[in-house]
């Protein structure tokens, strides 16, 4: 493969510690997915399944436009060699293969990545649009069972009303459309905000 045709891709620790945001410098997958599934993803996810099987202690996979966030079971004492790992994983499987998903999988969906993908759903046809006039967007970082952990970028970074918009809208929007989620906790580094919305 030629340099100009090299598949690049960069890697980022994310303020959760055990979250690693792969950046790819193509399309993966139109919408969002996430999966917890060493099984499943073999069946239904082929990208997700190869970074199962190069990284131990991987915890799921979420695969969005053109990236791939990673959770780990517990943080690597050193990221560097995971990021490694796992962008040699994504750049092998993409010089292979250009099915990311199957058709399908999204209805696949089962137990707890299912009540994370429907709470998905809201993020993304609801709460996003709404936030984008503020220059804002939420997204999940990790879950954990049935417990979500929601950051909040752009504008709502650093804003002063940012607990409330999570507390009175984030929630309540994915409370009333996702009654089987428990937790949600708040996931942002409010401090790291550069261009809040006031």
């Amino acid at each position: 493969m030629s340099e100009e045709t090299k598949i690049q891709i960069t890697a980022e620790p994310q303020s959760i510690p055990s979250n690693c945001l792969f950046r790819v410098d193509r399309n993966l997958y139109v919408g969002t997915l996430y999966v917890s599934n060493r099984e499943w993803a073999a069946t239904w996810a082929p990208l997700a399944a190869a970074l199962f099987d190069a990284l131990e202690d991987l915890k799921g996979v979420r695969i969005s436009g053109t990236e791939v966030l990673i959770s780990m079971k517990e943080p690597p004492q050193d990221w560097r060699s995971v990021a490694r790992a796992g962008g040699s994983a994504i750049r092998a499987f993409l010089e292979q293969s250009s099915e990311v998903i199957k058709p399908g999988a999204v209805d696949a969906l089962e137990g707890h990545d299912l009540m994370r993908h429907k709470a998905q759903v809201v993020i993304d046809d609801t709460l996003n649009p709404g936030l984008a006039s503020h220059g804002g967007w939420v997204e999940i970082q990790a879950s954990d069972g049935n417990n979500l952990y929601i950051s909040m970028g752009g504008g709502c970074q650093g804003c002063g009303s940012a607990g409330m918009t999570m507390k009175q809208g984030v929630e309540v929007a994915i409370r009333n459309a996702v009654p089987e989620v428990e937790g949600i906790h708040d996931a942002t580094d409010h401090a790291a905000g550069v261009n809040p919305y006031m």
